[in-house]
């Protein structure tokens, strides 16, 4: 039974890669078009989110257990199985971008940035993933960072330094 577990779990990676490499190139009704493109950036955020809750937690865990931080690997897998309003799917960013993810996560639980800063790292980076992937709307992750940051007026307010 694992064998088929692990058969269909590489199945669901390998279409999860190929939804993100092909979709720049994908030629389709512009309507439809429009509404894959949301749809990726809806997964690529919860993803995105995940990533860097995960890298918080990791670093909590060894913080708590009294291990020295620098034990921790900056690392955390590209594909990872986020909810949706249809089910549980497999979703897939590159390396590069799940290190840097997870990385952010990591060094705002360890105090080495703040919230502020690390809604502006991970800004640049999602501009990034939305260029390369012809996004609209733009990818906006962290909201539950932004929040943080907002007075009752709405406005972003400052963190000390």
């Amino acid at each position: 039974m694992d064998l088929l577990k692990g058969f269909k779990e590489k199945n669901e990676q390998k279409k999860a890669k190929a939804f993100y490499v092909d979709l720049p190139k994908l030629k389709a009704d512009p309507r439809e078009l429009r509404k894959v493109k949301a749809l990726m950036g809806a997964r690529l955020t919860a993803f995105i989110d995940t990533t860097f809750i995960e890298g918080a937690k990791k670093t909590e865990e060894l913080q708590n257990s009294g291990k020295n931080v620098s034990e921790l690997k900056m690392l955390s897998s590209p594909f990872k199985n986020v909810k949706t309003i249809g089910g549980v799917v497999c979703v897939y960013l590159p390396p590069k971008y799940t290190n840097n993810f997870f990385e952010l996560g990591a060094r705002y639980q360890m105090a080495r940035l703040t919230s502020n800063q690390v809604v502006e790292l991970a800004d640049k980076l999602s501009d990034e993933i939305t260029g390369s992937l012809d996004l609209f709307p733009a990818l906006r992750v962290l909201n539950f960072l932004r929040s943080e940051n907002l007075d009752e007026d709405g406005a972003e307010t400052e963190e000390p330094p």
